[in-house]
């Protein structure tokens, strides 16, 4: 399983603010808020069982210009991403 985290955030507002933002700038789905701590927040999306699956959710994104998208292998447990 991989996710696409697209950035970490200090804010929540800010989270949502560029999920709203993806959702409505592009094609892609699946997007997801995850509290790190207090005051950190991952927007990301995922997760994805496949490539090709990774690699469409990767080229809906492009179109954002995103400098410093990562691609991250997820464990069994979702609170080590």
């Amino acid at each position: 399983n991989y996710i696409i985290k697209i950035a970490d955030l200090y804010f929540e507002k800010s989270a949502h603010a560029l999920k709203k933002r993806i959702l409505k700038e592009t094609d892609a789905k699946n997007i997801k808020i995850r509290t790190v701590s207090q005051t950190t927040f991952r927007v990301y999306l995922g997760p994805f069982n496949n490539l090709d699956s990774l690699k469409k959710a990767f080229d809906d994104i492009r179109v954002l210009d995103f400098e410093n998208i990562e691609i991250i292998k997820k464990w069994k447990n979702i609170n080590s991403i």
